[in-house]
Formats: structure tokens, C-alpha cells, sequence
């Protein structure tokens, strides 16, 4: 006897499990998980035709939900398996009319939390970004998850008029580093180490079930080298340098950058962070699978027999989706850079 393959949303309110209560409700689900720069997300969106929803079970902004999204029978095997998304706040809800409909959206990332809710004012000296990671991480009641070889040092650094996610994520960006915040941690990673992972799995087009994809290939504010100058006052030394990499894209722009730096290697990794930035966009792909649990922004994948697209690719986010029975996974990547 074949067994029916079924998927659920399982959804706890302020700790309590209303899983069962949403079901006659429910029209659909969708959660996505980025790489970085923006918060993950879970929206569900309610049948209202009796506006309970809209008005006595009106939910509550800043209330917690933890979700896990779960799957059974999945690979013919009456297993059942379970990825747990963690803590996110509501940030809004959502009514709507034709047909009836309350759709609430949860986040990563608290507007209410320390993170985000409020403009700070303060200054490190002679300090790292590590430490200055912890302090913001400490002070919004969140864990740090420090994933970098390097630590940039500052002989000064003001936070001024900034809540600390946009202070800490600009210091990230100018290092040329991720950030990400999800159930309750700050990640800061380097995209290039995870780029060097191995491939989770391989996407054969001629032998995979694809619903769908779509890729982009474009020289638009892309560079074939990166070119830094400065002065130092320290040295009172004049630098010029010109970083290339081994594989760059078809095109004879150079970036040009005026930065602050007082050594030729930590030119040569501003150059590298600050074209890779630019690049990595160069390249791009998507496509919607049958429901796959297994994978995660930031991992690895390989595509093969798509032509020019073939080659290693970072995630940078996956959606889950269900609607009705029907349940699916779009990923969304990046191509692996190359030497930098």
C-alpha cells in the first residue's frame, strides 16, 4: 500500500501549540531564509470569512512564534523529518477583502529588541570588530557567532545616531563580511570561506525534477580589477594598488576606491572584499524543486548540464512554500567567485 506523502506547518503562539486550531483556517505558508542582508521571514495567510481573525483572534504585534515545518512519507520511507525555524516576532497582519483574508508576518529580527528599536550613540577605541559584535550582541540579549579568519582593528569607532543592526551591518559591509540574524544569534560570516565548501548536492537538468528555473548572466557594475590609493598618515607613504583576479569578467572597467589602509595586505584584502561585492552579482540562478528540508542558505549546490550555468553555487535564500497539499522549495543562488 502506498502511503500519502503529507507536509505540515507546526506553529506555536507564546509557547502554545495552535497548530490545530490554524488548520481550518489555513490557505497557505511561506518561509524564507536568506543568506544575509535582510531577516527571515514566515507568512501565513488565514480563510476570514467569519473576520475571527480580524477581531477577536486578532493576533498580537510583538507576540513570539517558534515554527517548525514538517514532512512524512517524503522519500517513500513513512519516515518523518522536521526543520525547526526558530524564533521570529510578528511584524505585521495583514486584512484583506476579496475573499476574506488575514495574513501575519513573522521575523527574524524584533522591531521591539535592542537591535533595532532604538538610535544609540557611543564610541570604541582601540578595538576589533569581534568585540565591538559582542558588546551589540550582549546589550539586545542575543548570542555572537563570530565565523571569520580575520578580525578588523579600529583605533576609534562611533556609533552615532544608529540602532545597532544598521551600525553593525555597515561595519560588515565596509570588511567585506555578512551579517545575519536568526533565532536569536548575530552571525557574522565571510561568504568567501563558505564558498569554499563542498557541494551538498549536484542538480542534473536532465535527471532532477525541476517545476522551473531561470538564470542571468550580466556585466552590469561588474569589474575585471580593483584599483585602492591612498595616503597614510602614519608612514606618510603614497599607496597604489591594483588587485586582478585569475578569472574576472569580461569587461575592461576597473573599480577605482580611495581607502584608508597601512600596509599593502590589508590593501590587497579591501581590494578583494570590494570587488567581490560588486561581482558576485555577475551571475545568477533560480529554480523550484519538489519540497527539500536538507537545504540552507550558504550551502554549496552544483548545477549540471544547464549549459553556461554549469558550476558550484552558493544559496543565497530558500523559500518554502505550501498551499493546500501542494508544497515546494525555490532556491535562489549566486556563482562561487573565484580567488577572491
Amino acid at each position: 500500500m502506498t502511503i500519502a506523502r503529507q507536509a505540515w506547518l507546526e506553529v506555536k503562539y507564546e509557547g502554545t501549540d495552535i497548530t490545530e486550531d490554524l488548520k481550518p483556517y489555513l490557505k497557505s505558508w511561506t518561509f524564507t531564509d536568506n543568506l544575509s542582508g535582510q531577516a527571515d521571514d514566515l507568512q501565513i495567510t488565514l480563510a476570514d470569512k467569519n473576520q475571527l481573525w480580524q477581531d477577536a483572534w486578532f493576533p498580537t504585534e510583538g507576540a513570539k512564534i517558534t515554527a517548525t515545518i514538517y514532512q512524512k512519507n517524503w522519500q517513500d520511507d513513512d519516515q518523518t523529518n522536521s526543520l525547526p525555524l526558530g524564533s521570529m516576532e510578528i511584524d505585521s497582519i495583514d486584512v484583506s477583502y476579496p475573499p476574506s483574508e488575514v495574513t501575519i508576518q513573522a521575523l527574524s529580527v524584533p522591531q521591539s529588541s535592542a537591535l533595532k528599536g532604538e538610535n544609540k550613540n557611543r564610541a570604541w577605541e582601540k578595538t576589533k570588530l569581534s568585540v565591538v559584535a559582542n558588546d551589540i550582541a550582549s546589550s539586545a540579549g542575543v548570542s555572537l557567532y563570530y565565523d571569520v579568519d580575520d578580525d578588523p582593528e579600529y583605533d576609534r569607532i562611533e556609533q552615532t545616531e544608529q540602532t545597532d543592526l544598521s551600525f553593525i551591518r555597515k561595519l560588515c559591509e565596509d570588511a567585506g563580511l555578512a551579517l545575519k540574524v536568526s533565532d536569536s544569534q548575530l552571525v557574522i560570516f565571510d561568504e568567501y570561506n563558505y564558498e569554499q565548501a563542498d557541494s551538498v548536492m549536484t542538480i542534473n537538468r536532465l535527471t532532477f525534477p525541476i517545476k522551473k528555473y531561470k538564470g542571468r548572466a550580466t556585466l552590469n557594475d561588474t569589474y575585471k580589477a580593483c584599483r585602492i590609493k591612498y595616503r597614510s598618515p602614519k608612514g606618510r607613504k603614497n599607496y597604489d594598488y591594483t588587485y586582478t583576479p585569475t578569472n574576472p569578467p569580461n569587461t575592461s572597467r576597473v573599480l577605482v576606491l580611495r581607502e584608508q589602509f597601512d600596509s599593502l595586505a590589508e590593501a590587497e584584502r579591501k581590494a578583494k572584499k570590494a570587488l567581490r561585492e560588486r561581482n558576485s552579482k555577475a551571475w545568477q540562478f533560480s529554480l523550484t524543486i519538489m519540497a527539500k528540508l536538507n537545504l540552507s542558505a550558504s550551502n554549496v549546490i552544483t548545477l549540471k548540464n544547464f549549459g553556461k550555468f554549469d558550476g558550484k553555487w552558493i544559496i543565497t535564500r530558500v523559500t518554502h512554500s505550501q498551499s493546500g497539499s501542494g508544497y515546494e522549495t525555490g532556491l535562489e543562488f549566486r556563482l562561487c567567485l573565484e580567488g577572491y
